[in-house]
């Protein structure tokens, strides 16, 4: 389970250093194989995946219908942007070019854990969404029935 929110550095060449908290596990998992794509244009950040887990997202998309635009629109977004990316022997990856414009990556980012996979945030883009969803209030008139039946 990927966890928690970390502020990191992108280098020169566009390279992540993966938190050493993960890389034994995503060493043993995938073999440090991983896929980043876009996060479904809903929010400008990006999506890490490990291969194991990218495998079953991507069968799942592309057994929608190619007749269905949305379902056309979810396959050209998440998949026509999916790129393999491998950990190096220091725990870096390589984000592209294209995703990191994407997302609008600089320098600093925020790898946010989500369970099965991570999110990857431009630094001022996460603290302005973080103080917005800090405002806003949960609206219980359109929360999902899943979300309500959920004990915390």
């Amino acid at each position: 389970m990927f966890r928690g929110a970390n502020k990191l550095n992108l280098d020169n060449k566009g390279r992540l250093a993966i938190p050493v908290g993960y890389r034994n596990d995503l060493q043993g998992r995938c073999g440090g194989k991983l896929v980043v794509t876009v996060n479904n244009t809903r929010e400008k950040c990006l999506w890490l995946y490990p291969m194991d887990e990218w495998d079953v997202v991507e069968q799942k998309v592309v057994n929608l219908s190619s007749f269905d635009p949305n379902h056309q629109k979810l396959k050209r977004f998440l998949i026509g942007y999916a790129s393999d990316v491998e950990m190096d022997k220091t725990g870096r990856i390589l984000v592209p070019g294209s995703l990191r414009e994407f997302a609008g990556l600089d320098k600093t980012v925020f790898l946010v854990g989500q369970g099965n996979k991570f999110e990857i945030w431009d630094e001022n883009l996460w603290n302005k969404k973080c103080a917005k969803w800090l405002k806003e209030e949960l609206d219980a008139s359109t929360m999902s029935v899943e979300l309500e039946q959920i004990s915390l």
